[in-house]
């Protein structure tokens, strides 16, 4: 497994906004740091809640969870659009990869952020605030 996170966009939020479902991802690009919105499926909307609610490790007070999409990821159920893949969860300085599964729709979408060079290319989406 990778010593680090360097790279992997960071799953943040999962929320419903007025019938429709979305999701956030922190990007670290040549310096610059950016928390962009997309849209997700109900299906995906399910899936992100389920990665933000693991927590693989005894509890410590204070140290907050983060959730990172690796990249990899395999086919789970052939014939159908559910493929399964690799979050590395973080506590601390504690870090493990965790398997989960989602739709294609949800995975296409990490997929692009985790190849993403520049933040310039995410100029189409919704830009949030760090403290929202």
């Amino acid at each position: 497994m990778r010593d680090n996170h360097e790279g992997y966009p960071e799953i943040v939020k999962a929320y419903e906004r007025d019938g429709q479902y979305f999701g956030a991802v922190r990007l670290d690009r040549s310096g610059e740091t950016a928390t962009v919105e997309f849209g997700v499926s109900a299906a995906g909307y399910s899936a992100l809640k389920r990665i933000l609610s693991a927590r693989p490790f005894d509890s410590l007070p204070g140290v907050p969870y983060r959730h990172f999409f690796c990249g990899s990821y395999t086919s789970s159920k052939p014939g159908q659009d559910v493929f399964a893949f690799a979050i590395r969860v973080e506590q601390g300085e504690t870090a493990r990869n965790v398997q989960f599964e989602g739709p294609k729709t949800l995975l296409a979408n990490l997929l692009w952020f985790r190849r993403l060079e520049s933040l310039e290319e995410t100029s189409a989406l919704k830009r949030l605030d760090e403290n929202e």
